[in-house]
């Protein structure tokens, strides 16, 4: 055998492998532009700003789910009862009606009389010292308390040919209202800064999903 007749085809397919490979990573890592990421997500995407309660407070709040109310016990701390009328001041919630105070609990409404005798059944005012609307995210603990907006692109990861991961930076912007809910119920985790979208390419090129996911 000719030796260098066999490293010569050696080297060609050598350089023909890296090239095929050279190429096969360039088409994956192709993902959607950054400014073209950026028009879908702001005119995709609508931006959460929800700050969270402290644990401590949502832990002794006490939730009515058939009724749409959240509760302050009566012998909750005088901070989970500041918090609420925190949360009312800023207009995130409502106090419900006095009709509302005075009705059974949701647990003991659905009880029977045989469960909960009518000489153990006490109304709302007995029980809780105040109940507002579970407005919102509340059940979770979550509240509007910002305006947030996609403001750049950090980076673009490609999963394979037809899907990427977008991680974009958020512009925070928070309520006047803020400060004075914090003085209440301790400081409210704020909402994230950064947040990342899946992204498909179709026929007609990369852009979000039908109906477009949440950010994350």
């Amino acid at each position: 055998m000719d030796c260098r007749v066999a490293e010569g085809s050696v080297r060609r397919w050598s350089f023909a492998g890296v090239v095929t490979c050279a190429l096969w990573i360039a088409a994956c890592s192709n993902g959607p532009s950054k400014a073209a990421a950026l028009d879908a997500i702001q005119a995709g995407i609508k931006e959460d700003g929800s700050c969270t309660l402290p644990l401590d407070i949502l832990s002794s709040l006490k939730v009515q789910h058939a009724t749409k109310g959240i509760c302050v016990p009566k012998e909750a701390s005088p901070k989970v009862k500041a918090c609420v009328e925190a949360l009312v001041a800023a207009n995130i919630t409502h106090r419900m009606p006095d009709d509302y105070m005075v009705a059974w609990p949701d647990d003991v409404s659905a009880s029977s009389l045989s469960d909960v005798p009518a000489y153990e059944r006490r109304a709302r005012n007995l029980v809780f010292s105040t109940c507002v609307e579970l407005a919102g995210n509340l059940r979770d603990g979550r509240f509007n308390c910002a305006e947030a907006r996609a403001e750049k692109i950090l980076r673009v990861k490609t999963t394979d040919e037809t899907h990427a991961d977008v991680t974009y930076a958020r512009e925070i912007g928070l309520k006047p209202s803020l400060p004075a809910i914090d003085a209440a119920c301790g400081t409210a985790t704020r909402p994230p800064g950064e947040a990342t979208v899946a992204f498909v390419k179709t026929e007609s090129g990369w852009g979000l999903p039908a109906p477009p996911v949440s950010a994350h």
